[in-house]
């Protein structure tokens, strides 16, 4: 009964790094100036496209998109330990679950790159 509980939790933990709660994310940031949207939606067409090349976790990558450009728009240092430990959560979720550790690392490692990579541009083009 307790390893059902954690499974079940676990795969609650991991939908933080869903595409559902990215488009919940991106909608809730567009009330703002259009460059918010904006980092979320480049990075992650930027993570799709590299995910599709490298075979990454997409919970991972996303993750770690959501979790800097969210502590970003709200620039609190509290909110941001909260995301880091969300963040922190779906990793350790993803491995509870077994998932392939090669595809979590690249999934880290490719919404890093998607991350900075997506910020560069929108600093380029909206200031």
């Amino acid at each position: 009964m307790k390893k059902v509980w954690l499974e079940e939790f676990a795969r609650d933990f991991i939908a933080f790094g869903s595409i559902p709660f990215l488009i919940l994310t991106i909608v809730r940031v567009s009330v703002l100036p259009v460059y918010y949207p904006m980092q979320f939606i480049i990075s992650s067409v930027l993570f799709f496209i590299l995910k599709a090349i490298f075979k990454a976790d997409l919970r991972a990558g996303i993750g770690f998109i959501l979790l800097t450009f969210v502590s970003l728009f709200y620039s609190n240092a509290l909110f941001t330990v909260f995301a880091a430990l969300v963040y922190a959560g779906i990793i350790i979720s993803l491995f509870y679950l077994k998932r392939e550790r090669r595809q979590i690392l690249k999934g880290i490692l490719l919404g890093g790159i998607s991350t900075g990579i997506g910020y560069v541009i929108v600093r380029l083009l909206f200031f």
